[in-house]
């Protein structure tokens, strides 16, 4: 059996695909090695996997958000060789899983925004240019905790409308200056935390308020990602993550504002992943 995986900050998707080709399905927590330690992982995955047999797992592939640096490729390689017991295991960063599942043997730019952000150059084969990530703390512009962020800080400095300020203390009773900064300084996941944002701002898109405040992000984003890769006038502009697929009418006019093509959005890479493995071992 192989167990495939597509990590981000906020969940992970899992296939199980049976040796009679059959395919099973989990959802759980996001894991993201910079923000969760060996142990917090291992007592996770416990939780997660309880009521789950992890017998016959013969080949493990896990693409992740935060898998790019070889000592995090190897912090999840370690745990995942102690809970699933199994030699044969793969871990690859998210940029990967996005660019396989979107391009297959294609070169384009591929673009994940979700709860992060993410950028690389694809040839068909191999990612050949990355965007500089920075993270939530310093970077990720475009992405849902970006947003989300905005738009905390928008209603906290009462710089929002007043009638869609009204409508956010509806949303979320429990936000008010003292909990946000305790949210965001004192409690662990705060990326997580302004993602939950991104979905007020995305319902209310048409208000101009925060229709100029996700363009002017999804512009910040291409000027820190796509506009600096080689080619990236010529090549296909595809995406990956809820952000931008549940945006995408806004993306595709900023995409056109800047003279490049739209490619695939995805919501998710899994489905293109398992497909991929499931080629590989036929």
């Amino acid at each position: 059996m192989q167990l495939i995986a597509d990590s981000g900050s906020s969940k992970t998707d899992w296939r199980f695909i049976k040796d009679d080709n059959t395919i099973e399905q989990l959802k759980t927590s996001g894991i993201n090695p910079y923000l969760i330690t060996e142990k917090e992982l291992l007592e996770s995955l416990g939780t997660d996997f309880k009521n789950i047999s992890l017998q016959h797992i013969k080949d493990i592939n896990f693409y992740g958000a935060g898998c790019g640096q070889q000592k995090n490729k190897e912090k999840i390689k370690k745990v995942f060789k102690e809970f699933f017991d199994c030699d044969q295991i793969s871990v690859e960063d998210d940029m990967l899983a996005a660019a396989r599942a979107s391009c297959g043997k294609e070169a384009g730019i591929v673009c994940i925004l979700g709860t992060g952000a993410n950028a690389c150059h694809y040839d068909g084969e191999e990612i050949i240019e990355r965007m500089i990530s920075l993270g939530y703390a310093l970077g990720d512009e475009g992405s849902g905790n970006y947003i989300g962020k905005l738009t905390l800080k928008a209603f906290l400095e009462k710089d929002m409308p007043s009638s869609l300020a009204e409508k956010f203390s509806a949303s979320f009773p429990e936000i008010n200056l003292e909990n946000a900064l305790e949210q965001i300084y004192q409690k662990p996941y705060p990326n997580r935390f302004f993602a939950q944002f991104f979905q007020f701002a995305f319902l209310h898109q048409k208000e101009k308020f925060f229709f100029e405040l996700i363009s002017n992000a999804f512009q910040l984003f291409l000027e820190k990602s796509v506009l600096k890769f080689k080619q990236y006038e010529n090549l296909p502009i595809h995406f990956v993550g809820g952000v931008a697929f549940h945006a995408n009418s806004i993306m595709r006019m900023v995409l056109t504002k800047n003279n490049l093509t739209a490619g695939n959005f995805m919501e998710s890479p899994i489905a293109g992943l398992t497909l991929y493995h499931k080629n590989q071992h036929s």
